[in-house]
């Protein structure tokens, strides 16, 4: 398993530093210039698309020339996974048909993917929660259709708890039956962070049971971690990777 923080590359010698084995940075500021990137290992990107572009109803814009140049750019400095989060850009408008709406959400990942394969970069769409969007905020339901799509999938744990403490208040934490319902199968990827949104620890109950069932399915890939930041952040990321390390038993 590789650990890796969602970040800016300002940031990705402090990351390294503490013995991170990657970074993940935006993909929508990603610059032409590769030389900027050199000798980081940048092998997953978030924030695909701007929020400029809007993906569904009367006003949709153009995206697939965007999409494909984004993968390019990411391709140029080794990139091997690419989540879509981006949930300004796909928000849909009131009146449309919200399944349809989700259908259609599979179908633009599909069309991403297909340009991505050359590369061998995997598109992988994480769900978010009901504050940023109102397309794929389910993660079993996206996971399982991104891969009858023939897409992969990032987990999120942040994302889930929220929408679990949206549905469960009063619950102390997530069930074995809930995680997994999110979790049906490996994802492609993973991004974590406890429901405050910030470096989670081993003993929380509320993230162990998602580490859990990531072992549980032999997961063995990458762990972004995606939080809030203090203001000492080479201490708190020191912290946070050793946490990381006990929290998926290594």
């Amino acid at each position: 398993m590789k650990f890796g923080v969602c970040c800016g590359i300002e940031d990705a010698s402090t990351v390294l530093g503490v013995g991170f084995d990657y970074v993940e940075l935006g993909a929508n500021s990603l610059g032409d210039d590769t030389r900027r990137y050199s000798g980081v290992p940048i092998e997953a990107t978030n924030l695909f698309f701007p929020g400029s572009i809007h993906l569904f109803g009367r006003d949709a814009t153009p995206y697939l020339d965007l999409a494909r140049a984004t993968v390019d750019r990411a391709a140029a400095i080794g990139v091997e996974v690419m989540v879509i989060g981006s949930g300004a850009a796909r928000k849909a408008p009131e009146g449309l048909d919200m399944d349809a709406t989700e259908r259609e959400f599979l179908l633009i990942a599909a069309a991403i993917q297909a340009h991505a394969k050359q590369y061998g970069i995997t598109i992988a769409p994480e769900s978010l929660n009901q504050s940023e969007t109102n397309i794929g905020n389910d993660l079993g339901c996206l996971a399982r259709g991104l891969k009858y799509a023939g897409v992969g999938y990032t987990a999120d744990s942040y994302h889930v708890l929220y929408e679990w403490r949206a549905d469960f208040p009063d619950e102390e934490f997530p069930s074995k039956a809930h995680w997994e319902d999110q979790i049906p199968f490996a994802p492609s990827h993973v991004h974590i962070a406890d429901l405050p949104r910030y470096a989670p620890k081993p003993n929380d109950p509320m993230v162990s049971g998602f580490a859990d069932r990531l072992l549980e399915l032999g997961y063995d890939g990458r762990v972004s971690l995606e939080y809030r930041r203090g203001a000492d952040l080479e201490s708190e990321l020191r912290r946070a990777h050793q946490d990381l390390k006990t929290l998926f038993r290594m």
